[in-house]
């Protein structure tokens, strides 16, 4: 996103021209524009998420950044911005950035997870004696219906259902980036070995997770033979898997005759529960699973509707922007996206939250009155104001 206050680009590389960059994680879809031969401008980033880059593109150039310290970075005009680097509680390396300088002070979230040092964010220079002018926010679950526990307590009762079918082998579905706390609790608590891909591992080395538990696969688990799937089995372990291979691998152990379950550990375990009658934290003693077999549980490296409302509570009123589009009644879970948008700003009173639809409409919700509204500029009367997008 190309913030509007500054020339600075967040999880955005495709812009031209006096533009600084800045790359909050490693997930694949925050690094859209990026290649080996990308050389549009300065890229910063924090340390863990510098050696992720590197480790995809050898030759990239990047400026790794140390969380708690306030940077100086000129910009092309003469002109200079602080930045400072905060944990944002989603994957190893990811983090927020607090931009501060001639334009006031923005906080850009990136994805997050509430956290209570969180709350410290208020105290820091740039908030504290200047407020904020904008909050950019994660929205993935902007809607009161997502719940979810703490990672915590989710993988607490993830491994306490499956003791009582241990040994066997459990395919973890996960993505090149994230769930590593998961899946080593599953296999301390278990006392079993976590089995990665060469690149996942190469990947846990890089965040800093090294640990005699996590051992390279001896085979692609689609590929897998009949003695090793059954010899795996009966030793038992934590096998991690993507999702397009997660039911594959099940269909594997199946026919080789072995004990198997696999897990879905997903945000989206509440919607999927709702309309295809999923397991939820709160029946974890009943045996609910979907019909392929796959045991959903609600864990999440995002925050829930209610961590939002405590987050932007923790902070200065400022108005909102959302990072991502809000979702439709025709997405893939169908829920309205918008009505998130109310809910959020009656709980967490925020002045207005822009927002946009794909493919380009930008839209913003104001909760100024509507004499007010009518004061400061052309608006609908639905408190809707349509806007050029700031690109995406």
């Amino acid at each position: 996103m190309l913030l509007e206050e500054v020339p600075v680009a967040v999880d955005s590389f495709n812009h031209d021209g006096g533009v600084l960059f800045f790359c909050s994680h490693a997930h694949e879809d925050h690094l859209k524009g990026l290649n080996k031969k990308w050389r549009k401008g300065p890229l910063f980033a924090s340390a863990i998420t510098r050696q992720l880059l590197l480790l995809k593109w050898p030759s990239l150039e990047i400026t790794a950044l140390e969380l708690g310290r306030t940077y100086q970075i000129p910009l092309m005009d003469g002109l200079e911005i602080e930045v400072y680097l905060i944990d944002a509680n989603h994957v190893p390396g990811s983090v927020m950035f607090l931009f501060s300088g001639y334009f006031g002070s923005v906080l850009y979230t990136g994805d997050f997870r509430l956290h209570e040092k969180h709350q410290d964010i208020a105290s820091l220079a740039p908030v504290r004696d200047k407020g904020l002018s904008r909050i950019y926010l994660d929205n993935t679950f902007c809607d009161p219906r997502f719940q979810q526990p703490s990672r915590e307590d989710v993988a607490a009762a993830i491994s306490k259902r499956f003791r009582r079918k241990w040994p066997c082998i459990i395919f973890v579905e996960s993505y090149r980036l994230g769930k590593e706390t998961l899946l080593l609790h599953l296999a301390q608590k278990l006392r079993s070995r976590v089995l990665v891909s060469e690149e996942r591992k190469k990947t846990m080395r890089a965040c800093g997770f090294e640990s005699d538990q996590v051992q390279i696969q001896s085979c692609d688990p689609l590929q897998a033979s009949e003695d090793l799937l059954q010899t795996e089995a009966l030793r038992g372990c934590i096998w991690a898997i993507s999702r397009q291979n997660l039911r594959k691998g099940m269909w594997q152990a199946s026919d080789s005759g072995c004990a198997f379950h696999g897990i879905r550990a997903t945000g989206w375990a509440e919607q999927a529960r709702k309309e295809e009658s999923m397991p939820s934290c709160e029946d974890l003693d009943e045996n609910l699973v979907s019909d392929d077999g796959v045991f959903h549980y609600l864990y999440s490296d995002h925050c829930s509707f209610l961590e939002l409302v405590q987050f932007l509570q923790f902070l200065p009123k400022a108005p909102v922007t959302f990072i991502s589009p809000v979702g439709s009644s025709e997405g893939t879970y169908s829920f309205d996206g918008a009505d998130g948008i109310q809910k959020l700003m009656a709980s967490a009173s925020v002045p207005s939250i822009r927002y946009s639809e794909r493919p380009t409409r930008c839209f913003e919700k104001t909760s100024l009155p509507r004499a007010k509204r009518k004061a400061e500029g052309p608006h609908e009367e639905d408190g809707y104001e349509q806007k050029k997008s700031a690109g995406a």
